[in-house]
């Protein structure tokens, strides 16, 4: 199954991305990386998700419809979190 994770760079979102990544999911993680907060605090959980070779982070703004929309077109994703 593939699955897109929004704010994998944050918090939760990195946290649910590891957890379906252990399980044996495809997971595109979906973060813009603003600095709402400390910036090099999602650069070190994005980090933590690179060694898995079902993973791929796609820095895009979930507010960039073109982009969203181009993503959802080439990833086909069976669910969103």
């Amino acid at each position: 199954m593939k699955i897109l994770v929004t704010g994998a760079a944050g918090f939760i979102g990195s946290f649910t991305a590891k957890q379906l990544l252990e399980r044996g999911e495809t997971v595109v993680g979906l973060d813009n990386f603003n600095d709402y907060y400390d910036v090099s605090l999602k650069e070190a959980r994005a980090k933590l998700l690179e060694p898995f070779d079902n993973f791929r982070m796609a820095r895009i703004d979930l507010a960039d419809r073109v982009a969203i929309e181009t993503l959802f077109a080439i990833e086909k994703f069976d669910r969103v979190v």
